[in-house]
């Protein structure tokens, strides 16, 4: 377990952002942003940043671009049924978004090219699926979606493996249109929200994650928290033996510090980083902590 010295990452290069689509066996329409420097190196692995429940690609905005403007090409995403990616027709659930993942990798690079995989919360919890291939068929076998691929490393944030069981009452309250108007008033909203921040979390943060939460449909924030229910992926574990960096905060009040030490442990080849007085929402908190470990995890060994 560490607490890392972050370094800013160095600021070469212009920044392009260029929108594709993406569409799963069961017809969602997944909407992506690829952030790319001016000249990219084809020999860094592709880096794909998957945001959590109720949330968005805009929430990883200050880590792509971090991670652009120091030569990485970054893929951002909306999971299905949030924000510009329609529903498709499966319902929700953890096989399911890591069948998505696979088809968006697939759709943005070729079988050769490494990846780098980076999960907050929700998107951990898929990419941990994909990267066990623990998906209804194997993410490789996906209809439409990537073959084999090297995994050059994952970077899981505030993530766990199992004993996530979001109670049924909360799981209704995400879904009521009672909650949905107490969200849509900005103070109300980001009380109701609070115990997803750390102590130091800025307004800002605090509000972009209030919008988000808003704007995401009843009916997919529930199927999403609903979708954590069952969930073990411990057995797979493992067999994962990409370089990981599992992050958390301190903090953490909806995926427990003790988790994602767990997690850490159980992986093969993990390390542990902790953000001290940092909350659940690293993405919006401590964006520079995510780019940084993944700037490490891209150039090891370069």
């Amino acid at each position: 377990m560490t607490i890392t010295e972050i370094r800013t990452l160095p600021t070469r290069h212009a920044v392009t952002t260029t929108d594709h689509t993406a569409t799963t066996d069961d017809h969602a329409r997944l909407a992506i942003t690829v952030h790319q420097p001016g000249e990219p190196d084809p020999s860094r692995p592709l880096v794909v940043l998957v945001h959590g429940w109720a949330a968005s690609r805009t929430v990883w905005h200050a880590t792509a671009s971090q991670l652009a403007a120091a030569g990485h090409t970054v893929a951002t995403y909306d999971q299905r049924g949030h924000a510009s990616s329609t529903a498709g027709q499966e319902p929700i659930g953890i096989e399911r978004l890591a069948r998505d993942l696979d088809t968006v990798v697939g759709t943005l690079t070729t079988p050769e090219r490494p990846v780098v995989v980076v999960g907050h919360s929700g998107g951990g919890y898929a990419a941990l699926a994909w990267a066990a291939g623990l998906s209804a068929k194997g993410p490789s076998a996906a209809k439409g979606g990537a073959s084999v691929k090297p995994l050059a490393g994952l970077v899981l944030v505030s993530t766990a493996s199992h004993g996530q069981n979001t109670p049924a009452n909360e799981v209704k309250m995400m879904g009521s249109k009672l909650f949905s108007r107490a969200l849509g008033t900005p103070w109300l909203g980001r009380r109701l929200l609070g115990g997803t921040h750390g102590p130091s979390a800025t307004l800002a943060a605090r509000e972009a994650n209030r919008r988000l939460f808003a704007a995401t449909v009843p009916a997919v924030r529930a199927a999403c928290f609903a979708s954590t229910q069952e969930m073990d992926q411990r057995a797979g574990l493992a067999g994962i033996t990409a370089p990981t960096a599992v992050i958390t905060g301190t903090e953490d009040k909806i995926v427990k510090p003790s988790f994602s030490q767990e997690l850490a442990s159980a992986l093969p080849h993990a390390e542990l980083h902790r953000i001290p007085g940092t909350g659940h929402m690293v993405p919006l908190e401590a964006p520079q902590h995510v780019a940084h470990h993944v700037h490490l995890l891209v150039t090891a060994g370069r």
